[in-house]
């Protein structure tokens, strides 16, 4: 067996020090010590380096417990920004994240996407509202992260094939270099890969080993951790929308027949019920006026159509949960999107999987509605793209 140095073990509890800050407004040293299980002499020494090099600051004096009070210390947010942009086919979130995963200002920009000019017109759009809205904050930004739905090449920050914004082997971060005044380190993610992250690191979830995450969108898409590691690798889309579970059904884009996002997404879902509303009712409505959200909220009003399509809706979301219990085994799985604001969801979703998956899978396992949204993207990127581009230099 090979022993790791004191340096490389230094580093070790330097980051375990510095990442038990994340998510916390303050803590003590003997805080940090409970937290990472080291000796407190330890603690304080790397505290004390961490506030040399302006990572940790002092922030107040606690409260006594018989003794002295304690110092209280904090991430130094003002220390570096993330720039987070999630891109939909319908438009842009961004916000601007400081060194403790806070959102310190954020924007909507409802602008519909399709192909390379749609993007780069978004992200320059984009980019353009916050150096003017916010230029002093805009010059910390240290990265930009995007999470986009497709298939990646991380490590060219290439778009290799997005279906949904009608692009193919765009190179992203060549738009941000041409975009952005000044040099920036961009980085770019699956969109459901970045949703994870954020449910992961920041939703009051247990802490599970092994999660999976599937979003019914514009399409439906699929991510997961195992062994507390985000299974991401260039070129792989982890495709759940593509997977065929009706060979009768019509054809999907992919040519294949009954693909899972041909049944179960907003699309099919809107047609289904624009289909039966034409049947029952006499009021004319329109296809292009309708989205998920929309069905959603016609539901929870009692609507009786709306009431039918989302239960089918549900009932193909517990087929595809199967499958992929079936073949990752997974401790959790999180439901993102419009449905995880069905209370009914999780639940049917829950019992549907307990009755047909392998038994051996489902003895403890926990269906779980996505309880921060769609902003949980924002602060996933901001939280992977800080342990890469800032954490690292504090742990040598």
């Amino acid at each position: 067996m090979i022993k790791a140095s004191k340096e490389t073990m230094k580093s070790i509890n330097k980051e375990n020090v510095l990442n038990s800050f994340i998510n916390r407004d303050v803590l003590s040293k003997s805080d940090v010590s409970a937290r990472t299980k080291l000796c407190s002499a330890t603690v304080s020494n790397l505290i004390s380096e961490l506030v040399k090099e302006g990572f940790v600051q002092q922030e107040s004096l606690g409260t006594s417990s018989g003794g002295r009070k304690p110092m209280l210390y904090a991430l130094n947010g003002d220390l570096a920004y993330v720039l987070s942009i999630r891109v939909t086919p319908k438009g842009a979130t961004a916000a601007i994240i400081n060194l403790k995963c806070k959102i310190v200002q954020s924007k909507i920009i409802p602008q519909p996407v399709y192909g390379e000019w749609g993007l780069n017109k978004l992200l320059t759009h984009v980019v353009h509202e916050f150096h003017e809205s916010y230029p002093e904050l805009f010059q910390k930004i240290t990265a930009v992260a995007i999470s986009l739905p497709g298939i990646m090449q991380f490590s060219t920050k290439t778009v290799i094939y997005s279906a949904p914004l009608g692009l193919e082997n765009i190179a992203v971060g060549e738009i941000i270099d041409q975009v952005f005044p000044f040099p920036i380190k961009t980085h770019i993610f699956k969109d459901t890969d970045a949703l994870l992250l954020g449910e992961y690191h920041f939703s009051s979830i247990p802490e599970y080993k092994n999660v999976a995450y599937i979003l019914c969108e514009s399409g439906v898409g699929f991510s997961i951790i195992l062994q507390e590691l985000l299974f991401s690798r260039d070129g792989c889309g982890l495709e759940l929308g593509h997977q065929t579970i009706d060979i009768n059904a019509k054809p999907c884009k992919c040519s294949m027949p009954g693909c899972i996002g041909t049944l179960l997404s907003e699309t099919p879902a809107v047609k289904r019920y624009f289909k039966l509303y034409q049947k029952q009712e006499e009021n004319f409505i329109s296809l292009n006026s309708l989205n998920y959200d929309d069905l959603v909220n016609f539901y929870l009003d009692g609507d009786l159509i709306a009431k039918q399509v989302l239960q089918e809706q549900i009932n193909y979301l517990a087929i595809a949960t199967v499958n992929i219990v079936n073949l990752f085994n997974p401790d959790a799985v999180i439901i993102g999107g419009s449905l995880a604001r069905l209370d009914i969801t999780a639940p049917e979703v829950l019992k549907y999987v307990k009755a047909h998956a392998l038994k051996p899978f489902v003895e403890n396992i926990d269906i779980i509605p996505s309880t921060l949204g769609m902003g949980s993207s924002l602060l996933g990127m901001a939280y992977q793209v800080l342990q890469i581009e800032v954490f690292k230099s504090a742990r040598f």
